[in-house]
C-alpha cells in the first residue's frame, strides 16, 4: 500500500479546496487499482461539498470527520483541510455511512453499516477486513463503547482505529462524512481487506493525582454511581475539587479516571475515561465511555511532560511492533490523540507533531487528528484485536 498526504488552508471555498487537495495528491501519488481518500477538516468547512468534489476529481470515495487540528509530517494544523489517500493494487477499500444512531435501534444499525461494507468485498474472497476505520458523531446519547462492541459482536477480533468527530470546543458542530453527504449522527466505516498488516501503540497518561484507588462499586454504562462506600460526587470532592462547575469537561479535561481490572490480561493497557457530566441529585458521574463494576478507578493529573513522554513511548513501541513483522513495508501512520491533549499543551500544542515527525519512518505518511475521544485496540495480539473507546490517550495504528 502506498499514500500521501495533502494540506489546504482554503475551508471558505470547497471548490478551491478540493481543487488543491486533488491536484497536491495527484503530484506525489500514482494511483494503483483502488484507492481512498480520508479527510479530516475543519468544523467550519462545507464538508459534504469537499467530498463531493474530491470524489469527482479523484474517482473514489473520501469518507472522514471533523477534527479540531490536524498532523502530518509538516506539523500541527488548524483551520485547515487534511486529505491522506491510501492506493493499493493488492488492497481492497470500502465505506458506508449509518443512518442516524438513535433510540433502541443503534447496535443494529452500527452492525448493519459494517455488513454494508462487507457487500463491498462480496466475492473477492475475504471472510473479513484486515483493518477498519471508525469515524463516530461528535457528542451522542450513550456510551463510546457502544461502537467498539457492537462491531465486535459483528466481526470478532478485527481491530479499530479512529474517533469521534470534532469542533472547537462547542460540541454542536462535529461531522462525519462521506463522498458529499455530511452527517451530525451517523458512524461512518472504511474497511480495509488485502495485503494489509496493521500494527497498533496507545499510550495514556497515569500519573496519579492522589493515592486513593477505589472500587467502582455502582455503575451501569458509562454512568457511576458509587466508589468504594461513596458516591462518585463525594469520591471527586476528597480530593478537594469544586463540582458546581458549569463546563464539566473542560473543569476536569486535566483529569480523567484510570480504570484497572485486576484479572486483565497483562498487554492489556489501562482505560482512561474523562468526566463529562455530574447528576448532584444522585451524586452520580457520566464519563466518555463504558465503566466496569469491580474495577479500580483512581483521578489523574495530566502535565505536559506526561504527554510528550506518551506520544514518545507510543510511537517507540508502534515502531518495535512494525518491525516484528517481516516481508511487509510499511507507508502510513495513523495517528489519533485526544482533544484534551491538545487542550493541556497549550502553548506546546506542536510539540505531539514534532515527536512523530522526528521518529516517523523514513518516507512514511503521518495522517493525525484531534478529537473528543479515540477507538483503538487495548490488546493486539496474533491477529485478533480487542477494541476499547479511549479519552486522553494517544493511539497509533502503522500500516
Amino acid at each position: 500500500m502506498k499514500s500521501a498526504v495533502a494540506i489546504s488552508y482554503e475551508i471558505d471555498d470547497a471548490e478551491i479546496a478540493a481543487q488543491e487537495l486533488a491536484d497536491a495528491i495527484k503530484e506525489k501519488l500514482k494511483f494503483e487499482e483502488n484507492s481512498i481518500g480520508v479527510l479530516f477538516c475543519d468544523a467550519d468547512m462545507d464538508s459534504a461539498a469537499v467530498t463531493g468534489e474530491l470524489k469527482k476529481l479523484l474517482g473514489f470515495e473520501v469518507a472522514g470527520m471533523t477534527s479540531l487540528a490536524t498532523l502530518d509530517r509538516g506539523g500541527r494544523y488548524e483551520a485547515a483541510a487534511m486529505l491522506t489517500v491510501l492506493t493499493s493494487d493488492d488492497c481492497l477499500f470500502g465505506a458506508a455511512a449509518s443512518k442516524p444512531l438513535e433510540g433502541d435501534g443503534v447496535v443494529q444499525e452500527i452492525k448493519d453499516t459494517y455488513r454494508r461494507i462487507m457487500s463491498q468485498a462480496a466475492g473477492q474472497g475475504y471472510e473479513k477486513p484486515g483493518v477498519m476505520f471508525a469515524f463516530c458523531p461528535s457528542v451522542a446519547s450513550f456510551s463510546g463503547d457502544t461502537y467498539s462492541d457492537a462491531l465486535a459482536e459483528e466481526a470478532p477480533g478485527v481491530p479499530i482505529i479512529g474517533g469521534a468527530a470534532s469542533d472547537d470546543y462547542q460540541y454542536t458542530e462535529g461531522r462525519t462524512f462521506l463522498s458529499g453527504e455530511a452527517y451530525n449522527n451517523s458512524i461512518v466505516i472504511v474497511g480495509v481487506w488485502g495485503n494489509v498488516k496493521p500494527v497498533f501503540a496507545i499510550r495514556h497518561v497515569t500519573s496519579p493525582f492522589a493515592e486513593r484507588v477505589r472500587r467502582i462499586t455502582d455503575a451501569t454504562g458509562n454512568i457511576v454511581r458509587r466508589v468504594g462506600d461513596e458516591t462518585f460526587i463525594e469520591y471527586l470532592k476528597g480530593f478537594g475539587f469544586n463540582t458546581n462547575v458549569d463546563e464539566i469537561l473542560l473543569a476536569f479535561n486535566a483529569n480523567p479516571m484510570k480504570l484497572t481490572r485486576e484479572n486483565e490480561d497483562k498487554d492489556e493497557a489501562p482505560i482512561m475515561r474523562h468526566i463529562v457530566g455530574l447528576d448532584h441529585e444522585t451524586g452520580a458521574g457520566m464519563f466518555g465511555g463504558d465503566v466496569p463494576v469491580g474495577a479500580l478507578g483512581n483521578i489523574c493529573l495530566i502535565k505536559r511532560d506526561d504527554i510528550k513522554t506518551s506520544c514518545r513511548e507510543s510511537m517507540n513501541a508502534l515502531l518495535a511492533e512494525g518491525a516484528k513483522q517481516e516481508g511487509y513495508t510499511y507507508s502510513t501512520v495513523f495517528c489519533v490523540s485526544c482533544s484534551g491533549r491538545n487542550l493541556i499543551l497549550g502553548h506546546e500544542s506542536d510539540a505531539e507533531g514534532a515527536i512523530l515527525t522526528s521518529l516517523l519512518p523514513e518516507g512514511a505518511s503521518l495522517m493525525g487528528t484531534y478529537c473528543y475521544g479515540e477507538v483503538g485496540p487495548v490488546r493486539y495480539k496474533d491477529g485478533v484485536a480487542l477494541n476499547r473507546f479511549h479519552n486522553c490517550s494517544i493511539t497509533l495504528c502503522m500500516f
